[in-house]
């Protein structure tokens, strides 16, 4: 962890984020929300308009720096810092427990992906999406082990907040909540016949024992997340849940001649509406994109199914024009360091099936795949990618891990 400092502090020095700022839709939301004008954007119009935009807890952190915090930039990224690392070492723990990764080198490895700690150190809220996702498993894991009511509200209100952080983990909770209140299932070593019919018994008993955590939960999550429901209602008049994005990112990724790629789709849909368009309110707006996106779908149906497909394929590899919003030699780079870490992900998460001590082998991986299924209705981004890599790192290891101790054990003298 002090050597992960370091490295953050050298690549501050380097980089420096708080001079050399990318403007981002948080930081406008977050200027009028410590200005006293509301959850507003002024990025697509030349007015203040009432928005949903962005998910709110992000532009909200830094509002509060913003208003209340001297030199704020650089206090967010200390805050930054500390809450990613915070959250890596919980990761550590989980990846050494469910499976069997080894959690030093899951800190260091973590700590310095360079993706992340690019991100970390710039006013986006992808390291904070990324450590959500983090603590709810953790959350997860805790109310698994001790399943009480105190831990069902704990996850509960942590599946609301991630979905404050992240729009797309709304979904979460049908994966993590079933993994969470079930329970594991019987050992490999039982007949195939006996699996299945003990596990169905076992998650009948378990879901009759915690029918009540169940609607904890969900009554805490609902509770997190209904002020922001309610003002939107209140506000825009309209039921969102999430943010006004959903429909221009799917647009994007969904027309006819379509790359598939956000950095090359991402002014050629909006060619296609006169200026006018763009003063009609966010949810206006994201109305006529999903009524394109359907259209799309309904018109081109074997165009739209091979877009994809190829989208899908993007998410676990690259596409042409990938990386255009970086530098040059850092994209060529990330590709390279992937490209090597993909097959050693994939022979982890076999090896972790293999280890009986790993109790989830399948749980990061899954997860990912879950997520790359649904992204790929959007426009592909490679922080679509960035946000879960922590999550597929620890499966590297294992492989890695194995791979050195083949090779010192072939190379050891006298053997």
């Amino acid at each position: 962890m002090v050597m992960a400092g370091l490295v953050y502090l050298l690549a501050f020095f380097y980089l420096r984020p708080d001079i050399n700022r990318v403007p981002q839709e948080c930081e406008n939301i977050a200027r009028h929300l410590a200005a006293g004008e509301g959850f507003s954007l002024s990025w697509f119009s030349t007015t203040v308009q009432p928005s949903a935009n962005q998910e709110p807890v992000y532009p909200l952190l830094m509002a509060l720096f913003f208003r209340w915090v001297p030199s704020p930039y650089v206090c967010l990224l200390a805050l930054q810092v500390v809450v990613w690392l915070w959250a890596i070492w919980v990761l550590s723990g989980l990846a050494q427990r469910l499976v069997g990764a080894p959690r030093p080198l899951v800190i260091l490895v973590v700590a310095l992906w360079p993706p992340l700690v690019v991100y970390v150190l710039s006013f986006h809220p992808l390291w904070l999406r990324a450590a959500a996702l983090i603590f709810v498993l953790h959350l997860a894991l805790r109310y698994r082990d001790q399943p009480s009511l105190w831990c069902s509200l704990a996850l509960g209100c942590g599946l609301g907040a991630a979905a404050l952080v992240r729009a797309p983990l709304l979904i979460l909770p049908a994966l993590v909540v079933p993994w969470a209140v079930l329970g594991g299932a019987p050992g490999k070593s039982t007949p195939l016949a006996g699996q299945i019919s003990a596990g169905l018994s076992g998650y009948r008993q378990r879901l009759r024992q915690r029918l009540s955590h169940l609607v904890f939960i969900g009554i805490a999550a609902g509770a997190v997340l209904s002020p922001w429901v309610v003002r939107n209602w209140v506000v825009l008049g309209a039921w969102v849940p999430g943010t006004t994005t959903a429909g221009y990112t799917a647009l994007l990724g969904n027309h006819p001649g379509a790359s598939g790629a956000m950095e090359v789709e991402a002014l050629r849909p909006s060619q296609q509406f006169p200026a006018e368009f763009w003063h009609l309110s966010e949810v206006e707006r994201d109305v006529v994109f999903r009524q394109q996106v359907a259209a799309f779908w309904r018109e081109h149906p074997a165009e739209a199914a091979g877009l994809y497909i190829k989208k899908l394929l993007y998410l676990w590899t690259w596409w042409p024009g990938v990386g255009n919003n970086y530098r040059a030699s850092w994209t060529w780079a990330y590709m390279a360091l992937w490209s090597v870490s993909l097959p050693l992900i994939l022979i982890g998460w076999r090896l972790a099936r293999r280890n009986p001590g790993a109790e989830a082998p399948g749980l990061f991986l899954g997860l990912w795949c879950f997520y790359a299924l649904l992204y790929a209705l959007f426009a592909v981004n490679l922080r679509f990618r960035f946000e879960l890599e922590a999550l597929l790192l620890p499966y590297a290891l294992i492989a890695a891990k194995d791979l050195g101790a083949r090779l010192k054990g072939r190379f050891r003298p006298g053997s």
